[in-house]
């Protein structure tokens, strides 16, 4: 009987300390739901930003851009620089290492054949495990960039990036420029405009997916700048014409260089500018440096007999000679020189002068005039300054106008362009101001809307005169290898022993410089070539040729009518 009653005892002790364990853990489960639904009502309804924070840090990404650099055209729109979208190619050599990818010998000769590069030299770039980051290849087109990233190597990573592509090469490379490894303009319009040709880089907030595609645009956090786009005076096409012609004429003349400029006359747009030897701004690996000085503006030279027509004027505004005085032009000593012509003559009025080069003729001159007269006179024709192009390198020449003492000897052959020195661009600055009556107009590299406001110079009725004997010399007398069929040329030669030192050697700068049509000029030009090796040297026979064939498409092109 006791058993009995024990054992209902111990049934219901059981039973409650089960219950009460029933209670506590249903009491566990719910104060735990009842947290959980707390703390989730609290992130989702009452402070929801910590949830969106971490969610957003996870698919939101800021990103940096670049636009495009400005491009560079001709004045009929042909592209002469333009910025082409490519990828950067980076690689994390740790990573490479630890995924075996530097260990595989076919995955390595793949990427090195993808990159254009040797295997060696690849193996040398991600050797080193310790380093994160190493840049492979800086420009990799997108084709062939799309078909790398197909192979998933892993540590691999592309970035966007632009190549600066020059479609006309060398044609233009000395007026263009070039860019260097940090994206800035060297030489020419790259390196004058540089700022204004430069794009800023900006930023954005995306959402990306997990291959960090952009899935949407958010904001822009910081605005970037478009380069902006140039257009150039320059024609493509004539500038074509006159680097092939002035290659033949260093070629055939056994020359060292030369330079030639093409400006239209009436608003002072340079048309051409050409240096031979030349350099192609898409090769750099094979590229010459010291081919790249724009030589049309950065090399100086004593113009000689180029200037003679200047010194004429001068003359003429002061006074001191005329067109009907008849000139000794006989050989003459000056302070123990003798002063001679290459084309002799005894006698000559100064449009005879003009026409056979006399140096002679000239000396006297000189010696009426006066090195101040003769100087302030080059001096409004644009020499000793810069042409106002926004080229960088240009030189601006000397015209030793504020030394202390001339000698005679000094004086004398400053009549004939010796003394002092200036570019290929300001003597054809010079020129387009005889063509256009005396009246200088500032050059501009870059096509203009409205041609500027010129400032007269020089007499327009002694300038008139100066243009006819300068057609003189063209038609009967040393420049005769620069005339064009149908057309009035008026141009000067000139032919300048080059200074060394203790004096002048045997090497010589040849030069024709000169514009037409006569009766309403258009276009000038001056074509410099310098030390040519051949028995005749001089700026008729080497200068003129390239003169005329330049001039002569220049005036076809623009559908100038022929005034002879």
């Amino acid at each position: 009987m006791s058993f009995s009653i024990h054992s209902e005892a111990d049934t219901a002790s059981n039973y409650s300390v089960t219950w009460i364990r029933r209670c506590l853990v249903w009491l566990f489960v719910l104060v735990t739901f009842s947290v959980l639904v707390a703390r989730l009502a609290w992130l989702q309804i009452l402070d929801p930003d910590f949830l969106i924070k971490e969610g957003n840090s996870r698919v939101m990404r800021n990103y940096s851009f670049e636009p495009a650099r400005g491009v560079i055209e001709d004045r009929e729109g042909k592209l002469l620089a333009i910025s082409v979208p490519v990828k950067t190619v980076l690689a994390d050599p740790k990573v490479m290492h630890e995924q075996g990818v530097v260990d595989d010998a076919g995955t390595m000769s793949a990427l090195a054949a993808a990159l254009d590069l040797p295997v060696d030299r690849l193996a040398h770039l991600v050797g080193d495990p310790a380093r994160r980051e190493v840049r492979l290849k800086r420009y990799l087109s997108l084709k062939e960039a799309s078909a790398l990233q197909g192979r998933k190597i892993p540590g691999l990573r592309f970035i966007d990036n632009y190549q600066r592509v020059y479609p006309t090469g060398a044609g233009n490379a000395h007026l263009v420029g070039y860019l260097n490894g940090e994206g800035r303009g060297v030489y020419g319009v790259e390196s004058g405009f540089n700022s204004y040709l430069s794009a800023e880089g900006g930023s954005r907030e995306a959402i990306k997916d997990l291959k960090g595609n952009i899935i949407e645009e958010l904001s822009v956090r910081q605005e970037g700048k478009v380069g902006g786009n140039l257009v150039l005076s320059v024609d493509n096409r004539l500038q074509s014409v006159a680097a092939d012609e002035l290659e033949r004429g260093v070629l055939e003349n056994n020359a060292d260089y030369g330079t030639l400029s093409l400006v239209d006359v009436q608003t002072g747009e340079i048309l051409a500018m050409a240096t031979y030897p030349s350099f192609d701004p898409n090769n750099r690996e094979r590229m010459d440096t010291t081919n790249a000085r724009n030589r049309v503006i950065s090399d100086v030279i004593e113009p000689g007999s180029t200037v003679k027509p200047l010194v004429a004027l001068a003359g003429l505004e002061q006074g001191v000679v005329n067109w009907r005085e008849v000139f000794d032009t006989r050989p003459f000593i000056v302070d123990g020189k003798t002063m001679r012509d290459s084309h002799a003559m005894d006698s000559g009025t100064l449009a005879d002068i003009i026409r056979y080069s006399s140096n002679t003729g000239m000396v006297r001159i000189a010696q009426r005039l006066g090195h101040a007269n003769i100087t302030d006179m080059l001096a409004r024709f644009g020499f000793g300054e810069e042409t106002g192009t926004g080229l960088p390198g240009e030189e601006r020449g000397h015209l030793n106008a504020t030394r202390r003492f001339w000698s005679e000897l000094d004086q004398a052959t400053l009549g004939y362009g010796y003394g002092f020195n200036i570019t290929n661009l300001q003597l054809v600055s010079a020129y387009a101001t005889i063509a256009n009556g005396g009246v200088r107009l500032p050059l501009s590299v870059l096509k203009i809307k409205h041609p500027p406001r010129g400032v007269r110079v020089a007499s327009e009725r002694h300038v008139r005169a100066m243009a006819t004997a300068l057609e003189g010399v063209v038609q009967a007398g040393t420049g005769s290898r620069a005339a064009i069929d149908r057309y009035r040329i008026a141009g000067k030669t000139g032919t300048a022993r080059i200074a060394a030192r203790g004096g002048y050697g045997n090497s010589y700068v040849v030069t024709f410089a000169g514009f037409a049509p006569v009766s309403n000029p258009r276009f000038a030009a001056v074509v410099v070539i310098t030390n040519p090796k051949v028995k005749n040297f001089y700026g008729g026979a080497v200068s003129g040729p390239v003169f005329s064939s330049v001039m002569a498409h220049a005036l076809q092109l623009y559908n100038v009518p022929p005034d002879r």
